[in-house]
């Protein structure tokens, strides 16, 4: 990967009938992106404060650090009619007391609850907020924060119900506790992440450690007893056999040429997304705080200046099912630092969001 996947190298995949990057001017950093098919809608959570603040990648900058937001975005809305700049629309969070420091990564929503789950590395410590999503009036109503000892460092939630779900720790040691210890994780591949099932009850929480891998980002559950979780750092998808009472049993993993990120699962596919080279991917995140600053940028070196101008990152999408093996869909630096992709297979509509690109990209197939 280190060679094969710089950007100068990467052999470019597009396998979409066409795409196009959008609101790059009011978007920024979207790590995960959840379709309510339904209604046609994309729940987008996207953090610029990243660029300062990223517990997962060790990047902690001084002074202030811009808070996440929530987006519903209408892919359908041209059908409806709706004018390309009226289909993106932020979502209010409602009686969040933290709502300053809000910082998204992976998210779940219970569509028979209204219950979206997410998680927040705020300032304060890692935890996982719950919110009633009112749909239509584009309301996230905060509900309660979930805490607990073994929910550390959440990166991604698979629900079981409304009440019950599984969060993936992506490192023993979090960067925030130590960097030296949570970058040794990283490039050692230690088996010390977890996968903890989470059950929500009136007198607290109960969580428990299902599996053990190392780097385990996202996770999705593929049917009633089956769950992938993607192995960032050793470039695998694990596969786990579900038992009734929700513990996980390996079965077997496939590799796939890139770090996966997310997972997310569309008419029985599951679709990887994730980063091809990693060098790339750390130096473009680290200069985001100064190439999306004016200010910044103004005082920067010209070294930096030029780099801002012509730096890139790469992204990987594919998918896998059991019975058609692994099939790549994209990949470019056209649209980089690719983290979700998520598919409405009735519709031919995806959407990539970016772990520290401008807008999301929207494919058609």
């Amino acid at each position: 990967m280190l060679y094969t996947n710089a950007p100068n190298r990467l052999v470019k995949i597009d396998a979409f009938r066409s795409h196009t990057v959008k609101f790059a001017d009011r978007l920024r950093s979207c790590e995960d992106v959840l379709l309510l098919e339904e209604r046609g809608l994309a729940i987008v959570a996207c953090d610029p404060g990243r660029e300062r603040w990223n517990t997962v990648m060790g990047i902690f900058l001084p002074g202030p650090v811009t808070s996440a937001g929530l987006y519903a975005y209408d892919y359908n809305h041209e059908e409806a009619g709706i004018p390309d700049a009226e289909a993106l629309k932020a979502i209010k969070l409602a009686d969040f007391p933290a709502e300053q420091d809000f910082h998204t990564l992976g998210m779940a929503f219970d569509e028979a609850t209204s219950t979206l789950f997410v998680c927040n590395h705020a300032q304060m410590g890692s935890r996982i907020e719950m919110f009633k999503l009112d749909v239509d009036k584009l309301i996230a109503s905060h509900v309660r924060t979930i805490l607990h000892p073994l929910v550390h460092a959440p990166n991604a939630l698979a629900l079981i119900n409304s009440n019950e779900f599984y969060v993936t720790n992506d490192h023993l040691v979090p960067a925030r506790q130590s960097k030296v210890l949570s970058q040794l994780e990283t490039y050692f591949a230690a088996p010390t992440g977890t996968v903890v099932h989470v059950k929500l009850r009136s007198d607290g929480v109960q969580a428990d450690v299902v599996a053990l891998l190392a780097y385990p980002n996202g996770i999705e559950i593929l049917n009633s007893t089956a769950v992938a979780v993607a192995s960032t750092n050793r470039g695998a998808v694990y596969l786990y056999a579900k038992s009734p009472d929700s513990t996980l049993t390996y079965q077997s993993q496939f590799t796939v040429p890139f770090m996966p990120d997310n997972l997310s699962l569309s008419a029985g596919k599951l679709l990887i997304a994730g980063h091809p080279h990693f060098p790339s991917l750390f130096q473009f995140a680290s200069a985001r705080h100064i190439c999306n600053d004016p200010a910044e940028l103004a005082k920067a070196t010209a070294e930096m200046k030029e780099y801002c101008s012509t730096g890139q990152a790469t992204s990987w999408v594919s998918e896998w099912s059991e019975e058609g093996g692994l099939r790549h869909l994209y990949a470019s630096t056209e649209y980089p630092t690719s983290a979700t992709a998520a598919r409405d297979a009735k519709r031919g509509v995806g959407i990539v969001a970016g772990l520290y690109a401008k807008g999301i990209m929207v494919w058609r197939e």
